[in-house]
């Protein structure tokens, strides 16, 4: 029996247990290796112990020794070897593979969504090419198949053309991250505004502030003209409009208005930030125009904000008597009359 190119002479009863012992134990070693490795580089660590193992084992009962088996049964253990180690080795590589695509995801909330649909892209690209590999070393020809796969592949696309947009649309929202899920957008599509819920490998799901649903296609949402509210903060500001008579002091108005949004931002849990501020923002025909801004943790809270501010503004006007601003044309001078109640 020849070993390594070396002529034992040994009967093969006492020297193939030997060999196949030590090749289980250099494979239990490299198995041994491989998961203090994974375990350094990767907190899932991917179980790619007993595949490594496997491998080890195969390879060298294939390269190393000669058994002098007759001719099929010898052609069929050594297809057999080739295949196993081909398997072996892809399932090391996608285990490793989808291990990392997990980790990546979970250390970015946002690609969560993709997750699924990554692992099934490696392990089927690995796969295929196992496949391809082990049908190249067992001598089949693999370029027709690869010939008419891509035929096939390219009627495929023609026909899913619209699904595929989607779905790499979505890889680019969830690699680019323009919105995140739990952000609030605004889409000049006339679509609407709302939460990010999920952004999937199809479309993206958007909850209203009257809790419905919205679903975009993910083609549709990377080619609009969006607001993110939640970028680069949470936080947004907003303005509510006070309109005064023409002849109102400015001082008084300004020193009330101010007054008045210091006492809301101190009782108001809804308002937060900078000092709040009322500024002469314009002069129409109704009046003097005083913008009052502030700042709010959210941007649905906007409304209840707003509203409780200009409550507080309305008494705090009333108080100090300053008059609202009219419009010019809802003012109407009493016209003159004769003795009988008919115009002059």
């Amino acid at each position: 029996m020849r070993l390594l190119g070396i002529d034992i002479h040994a009967r093969p009863e006492v020297t193939l247990p030997l060999f196949i012992v030590g090749l289980v134990m250099v494979g239990l070693l490299a198995a041994r290796i491989a998961r203090a490795l994974s375990g350094r580089w990767l907190k899932s660590r991917p179980a790619v112990a007993t595949p490594i193992a496997v491998a080890v084992v195969v390879s060298g009962l294939h390269w190393v020794p000669d058994f002098g088996l007759p001719g099929r049964l010898g052609r069929w253990v050594d297809n057999t070897l080739v295949i196993a180690l081909v398997l072996a080795c892809a399932l090391v590589v996608a285990r490793i593979a989808v291990a990392a695509v997990t980790e990546y995801a979970n250390r970015h909330p946002s690609l969560t969504p993709a997750v699924t649909v990554a692992r099934v892209s490696v392990r089927l690209l690995i796969g295929a090419l196992a496949i391809i590999t082990a049908l190249e070393s067992l001598g089949v020809p693999v370029t027709p198949l690869l010939t008419t796969l891509g035929v096939g592949s390219l009627a495929v696309a023609l026909a899913l053309q619209e699904t595929l947009a989607n779905f790499f649309a979505g890889l680019y929202l969830l690699a680019d991250r323009p919105v995140r899920a739990g952000d609030y957008i605004k889409i000049d599509l006339q679509a609407g505004e709302g939460f990010v819920e999920s952004i999937g490998w199809r479309s993206s799901r958007l909850r209203t502030l009257a809790n419905n649903t919205i679903v975009v296609p993910n083609q549709k949402l990377s080619q609009a003209i969006l607001t993110n509210y939640h970028l680069p903060a949470a936080p947004v500001g907003m303005a509510v409009n006070v309109t005064v008579a023409h002849d109102s002091d400015t001082a008084k108005v300004e020193a009330a208005l101010n007054d008045e949004l210091a006492r809301a931002q101190a009782e108001l849990p809804a308002l937060i930030g900078g000092k709040p501020a009322a500024r002469l923002a314009d002069l129409t025909d109704a009046g003097q125009v005083w913008a009052c801004g502030f700042e709010v943790p959210e941007v649905q809270l906007q409304g209840s904000a707003g509203h409780e501010v200009r409550k507080r503004l309305l008494t705090r006007l009333r108080r100090e008597a300053v008059t609202l601003g009219v419009p010019a044309r809802l003012v109407r001078e009493p016209r003159a009359t004769d003795g009988g109640g008919h115009p002059t």
